[in-house]
């Protein structure tokens, strides 16, 4: 839906009715993130401190990781993704960060590869692998559409 202003009333709400709620927080995190610019490094201190506060787990990693990536910070986002996946070798959000990281960063194609390929097999159903594959059918169609005509 994409509606920054709606997000920012619900955030509101919720922060009059108790603004250290674990849930208030991360709205307020995610939609920091909606907003961007200075907005980013507010996410980001939100995600570290809720991490410092209990475990670190996966969601509020790739959130630290979604910050780093919107600042471009590519290098910082990889470290904290590999720590995500540490504690969990097949979060779908994990393994697709991965594979946006991988390629900013300039990795050899086979990394990407293999963090799509263990997306696949694991999460054949997350909406990254569904939109992924479509492109790739299309992709397919218009290519055989230029492919050289052979005379028999």
């Amino acid at each position: 839906m994409h509606r920054v202003d709606l997000a920012k009333k619900e955030v509101k709400a919720m922060q009059e009715k108790d603004d250290d709620a674990t849930l208030t927080q991360l709205a307020l995190a995610w939609f920091n993130l909606a907003v961007g610019g200075d907005k980013y490094q507010d996410a980001y201190y939100i995600f570290q401190e809720m991490a410092d506060k209990t475990t670190p787990t996966p969601l509020l990693l790739n959130g630290q990781a979604a910050c780093y990536l919107h600042q471009g910070k590519f290098e910082d986002a990889e470290g904290v993704l590999h720590e995500a996946l540490s504690k969990d070798s097949n979060n779908p959000e994990t393994l697709v960060n991965l594979i946006v990281v991988s390629q900013h960063l300039g990795k050899p194609p086979e990394v990407a590869s293999r963090y799509l390929s263990q997306l696949k097999d694991a999460h054949s159903e997350h909406i990254f692998v569904q939109e992924y594959l479509k492109k790739e059918a299309q992709f397919d169609q218009l290519a055989a559409q230029y492919s050289p005509a052979v005379a028999s």
